[in-house]
């Protein structure tokens, strides 16, 4: 089995501002014979800056669960 590390950005709705944001998504794929077995998310990035200006809410990482579900889904 082969293992590889995989980025990409996603456009998703933020669950925190309910505002469209750009998350950078990091995944551990598992492969063999060129056929995905396993894509783990691994880490997410988040490009809103509204998130880190200081006295902004702070951010409980929604965004997690909306990529997974994405990905269910095939989108």
């Amino acid at each position: 089995m082969k293992q590889k590390i995989e980025r990409e950005w996603k456009s998703i709705v933020c669950p925190e501002l309910k505002e469209r944001s750009l998350v950078m998504c990091e995944w551990a794929l598992t492969s063999e014979k060129g056929h995905v077995l396993k894509k783990t998310l691994k880490q997410v990035d988040c490009w809103n800056p509204k998130l880190a200006e200081f006295g902004e809410p702070d951010c409980h990482w929604g965004c997690e669960k909306v990529i997974t579900k994405m990905e269910k889904e095939g989108r």
